[in-house]
């Protein structure tokens, strides 16, 4: 449905692109990132695309009453698994928006996604956010019928975030404590020593 947006619960972001879009997979830069949220608290987002998918779903079958036997639905989230295979009792959410917009008159316009902080005022220069820094993330929702895979859901297309608790990235420790080995680092040396009245300072310089 376009022009509505959510907003989700706060939770946990991982890969998030959002000041500097990716262009590793299309040369004109996609804003993405991912957030798990607890399954009880994102209840009424999960609840709200799956009413969109059902319609979806729907009105493709009517439009086209030979996709019934054909057409299916796709969860437009994940619930989240641990190394076992086991629920954690998370969803995660995948959203994505292109840093370049092409209307249907064929204009091309910069796309921005807009970031706030703890306190809604607009961050205005790139933070370096790493994964496990809690967010929330304002979303249009986008139903869709992909004829290829014969399969109806809801993209996410990020509108904007709020950062907020920051784990700047490349500053998380990975290690707990262990009984072992202690670093302790070699203690500063001053050589405070004064040099004898005999020498001379202008002679020693050579240059």
């Amino acid at each position: 449905m376009a022009n509505r947006t959510l907003t989700t619960p706060k939770g946990s972001a991982n890969w998030v692109k959002v000041f500097v879009p990716d262009t590793k997979y299309n040369s004109e830069g996609v804003y993405s990132m991912k957030l798990v949220v607890r399954e009880d608290l994102a209840e009424d987002t999960c609840n709200e695309l799956d009413a969109l998918t059902d319609a979806i779903y729907a009105k493709s079958i009517k439009d086209n009453p030979k996709l019934k036997d054909k057409l299916t639905k796709r969860t437009p989230y994940e619930r989240v698994l641990d190394d076992e295979g086991n629920e954690t009792g998370e969803i995660e959410f995948n959203f994505k928006t292109k840093a370049l917009i092409t209307a249907k008159d064929g204009a091309t316009y910069t796309n921005k996604v807009a970031v706030f902080d703890s306190k809604a005022t607009p961050i205005t220069e790139e933070v370096r956010i790493g994964n496990g820094s809690t967010m929330k993330v304002t979303f249009e929702p986008i139903s869709y019928m992909m004829q290829s895979t014969k399969q109806a859901s809801v993209s996410l297309r990020l509108k904007s975030t709020q950062l907020i608790d920051l784990v700047e990235y490349g500053s998380a420790n990975p290690f707990g404590e262990e009984e072992g080995y202690t670093f302790e680092p070699t203690p500063e040396i001053i050589n405070d020593e004064k040099e004898s009245s005999g020498d001379s300072t202008e002679e020693d310089e050579d240059f």
